[in-house]
């Protein structure tokens, strides 16, 4: 029985440990696009047949239509991310999107059909952001990596869905 304790114990303080690890990776800067897998052929720093297409709003010529495409790009070239112990924010283009670190849904703005709605979770060092607008939805799976940050991106928009490894320098 003794044993088992100790056992419980020593997983335990292991889980702390690592959570509290989880909390001290800080995505805070203004990152550049390095490389994305797979290769694609980028035309102004975006791939061909970017998000946003028929269905997902993203075609329309208006100011619903131009935040699809920004929040929705499949690579975006760059990203501004501000991050404190609760909250992060990130930046694509045009679009800013706030995220909580407790997983709480956060809808921007409250009451609107064609609202950001958001939500963030941590698995280990990774950070979990998840995003949806309309019928479009993402989700970006942040970790750091030799100094780097590394963006693993699923987005489906208009009915497309790519998934691109994306690798950021710090400007």
């Amino acid at each position: 029985m003794r044993k088992t304790s100790v056992l419980m114990v020593l997983g335990l303080i292991l889980a702390v440990s690592a959570w509290i690890h989880a909390q001290t990776v800080n995505f805070s800067g203004t990152w550049k696009m390095d490389k994305i897998d797979p290769p694609t052929d980028l035309r102004n720093g975006r791939p061909p047949a970017s998000g946003g297409g028929a269905g997902g709003g993203g075609d329309a010529d208006n100011e619903y239509g131009a935040s699809i495409r920004d929040l929705f790009t499949q690579a975006p070239d760059s990203l501004i991310v501000a991050q404190t112990a609760k909250e992060i924010t990130v930046q694509f283009r045009s679009q800013k999107v706030s995220y909580t670190l407790d997983d709480k849904v956060m809808v921007v703005p409250p009451g609107d059909v064609n609202a950001v709605k958001s939500h963030a979770h941590w698995e280990g060092p990774r950070l979990h952001l998840h995003f949806k607008k309309g019928m479009n939805w993402g989700r970006d799976i942040l970790s750091m990596e030799g100094g780097k940050l590394v963006v693993l991106r699923d987005v489906e928009s208009g009915g497309a869905s790519t998934t691109f490894k994306i690798t950021y320098s710090k400007q």
